[in-house]
């Protein structure tokens, strides 16, 4: 027994498994989890100029500015210049890349010789960054380190 096929046959077949795989793909790719770089990006984006500031005033804090794990590797020991210690006030947040539902926000508070301990319990192993935001003297500081929780 021979098969046969006309044109209209072989082309309505090219058609129809190029539709299903375009459907395929359509599926898969909006079954994709997927996270924004942060909830509110876009205003962000419009404050670059002042975060680029805090981050020049940041790095000009030289090594007064540490973050220094602790011995019992539990919590990091976050240190900033004694002379901001009464007015450096700002958040600590604990950024997840791969998943937004992960971030913490916790407050930024130093004690008088401007330390705060920053705990690391309740985080998963994994690649995290901490990101400082504190003002000080009516100016802005940001700073941002990779940290990896084993």
């Amino acid at each position: 027994m021979k098969l046969s096929m006309n044109w209209g046959t072989g082309i309505a077949i090219v058609y129809v498994t190029f539709a299903c795989g375009t459907l395929g793909v359509v599926a898969l790719a909006t079954a994709q989890k997927t996270d924004l770089v942060s909830a509110d990006y876009y205003e962000r984006s419009l404050q670059q100029d002042r975060r680029r500031e805090a981050v020049t005033r940041a790095l000009a804090l030289g090594s007064d500015l540490r973050i220094d794990p602790d011995v019992d590797r539990q919590s990091l020991l976050v240190t900033v210049p004694r002379a901001q210690a009464t007015s450096a006030r700002g958040t600590i947040t604990w950024y997840r890349p791969s998943d937004a539902q992960a971030d913490v926000v916790i407050p930024f508070q130093v004690d008088r010789e401007g330390r705060q301990r920053v705990s690391l319990v309740g985080l998963r192993a994994g690649h995290w960054l901490l990101q400082l935001a504190w003002t000080a003297d009516g100016q802005a500081y940001y700073d941002e380190r990779v940290v990896q929780i084993p």
